[in-house]
């Protein structure tokens, strides 16, 4: 088991003054039978008047607040420690939901296209068969920031051939559901990583297990689970409506160290 230290924070920058700033937080990490989160503490600034704590249809932590006065920017942090252990499995089943192809994970030409030329080599069992996807999408695509949006599907980063850790995850979600790998999308934060990161989690039929199609590994101890979804548009770890200026300016940090 590890133990580290977490510090996530995203200051949003307004073009003027807005108001009525309704907002929705998945930014607390949940404890569960991999993962235990101490004394996390959370800031908002401004502070929001009733912010108050729910969880989503997908069980995430989700921190909703609204600002009615006049601000031009907006942030939270989120920071405390988490116990990771050594064992990647988390055990669960999972709804037949996840197995299904969702807004951003569809499957086009190209990426059936793919998955027909895979499909001899996908043997063995779950595991087995999602880090053989892993690999081979890993071999194809390109990292490269600048290319996609967080609005970018499955279908067009795969035609690009490059894109970040979102993209990766979505078109990884999408082969291995052709496969019939019930899988879920996962934002969090990863050790020295410095920004969020995104992975994926499939299911055995027992058990969730992580994997990081960005680097092609099953992810250890030094990774901290924020919120799932079956793709990104479910589980935006910062979504908020105002009424004010269109333009809007977003930086985020994170930390994680072991201590």
């Amino acid at each position: 088991m590890k133990r580290l230290w977490f510090e996530y924070k995203t200051a949003l920058s307004f073009g003027g003054e807005v108001t009525s700033h309704c907002f929705s937080l998945r930014c607390l990490p949940v404890s569960d039978n991999r993962q235990l989160i101490c004394e996390p503490q959370c800031v908002i600034s401004p502070d929001g008047r009733g912010v108050w704590f729910s969880r989503d249809s997908f069980g995430n932590s989700v921190l909703c607040g609204r600002i009615s006065e006049g601000h031009d920017s907006f942030s939270f942090k989120v920071k405390g420690t988490a116990q990771v252990k050594r064992d990647y499995k988390i055990p669960g089943t999972a709804s037949a939901l996840y197995g299904y192809e969702s807004p951003m994970t569809r499957a086009g030409d190209g990426i059936r296209s793919f998955y027909a030329e895979i499909l001899p080599e996908l043997c063995g069992d779950v595991l087995r068969r999602a880090m053989l996807i892993s690999d081979r999408l890993y071999g194809l695509m390109r990292y490269e920031k600048g290319v996609t949006t967080v609005r970018t599907d499955a279908e067009t980063a795969y035609e690009l051939g490059a894109g970040v850790c979102q993209d990766y995850a979505h078109i990884f979600l999408a082969l291995c559901r052709l496969n019939g790998i019930r899988c879920r999308y996962v934002s969090g934060l990863a050790y020295q990583n410095g920004e969020t990161h995104a992975w994926t989690e499939i299911n055995d039929g027992n058990s969730w297990i992580g994997i990081d199609p960005t680097n092609n590994c099953i992810c250890g101890e030094k990774y901290i689970k924020l919120c799932h979804g079956r793709d990104y548009s479910d589980c935006p770890i910062e979504r908020g409506l105002y009424i004010g200026s269109s333009f809007c300016t977003q930086e985020i940090y994170s930390k994680v160290e072991e201590l």
